[in-house]
């Protein structure tokens, strides 16, 4: 039995990556609510409770932020 012969066919480059898009709300959420949630989780439980009032004022109001913005439907490109 004789070695097998390599094929050397040329490559073709690939095709550009398709662009990812993303909501302007996710976005939000994840960069300005979650810290604000995972502050207000950190106090309460070190029963800081004065604290922890400020921090749920903050996350009502960014909350209707959010509202607002998911009900825009904005797309922003992640890549």
């Amino acid at each position: 039995m004789g070695k097998k012969k390599r094929s050397t066919r040329e490559k073709h480059p690939n095709p550009p990556q398709k662009p990812r898009y993303t909501l302007k709300a996710n976005l939000f959420y994840s960069q300005v609510i979650a810290p604000l949630v995972k502050a207000y989780q950190q106090s309460m439980g070190a029963k800081n409770y004065e604290e922890a009032e400020q921090f749920f004022n903050q996350i009502r109001e960014a909350k209707k932020q959010h509202r607002f913005l998911l009900h825009k439907k904005e797309m922003i490109r992640i890549r």
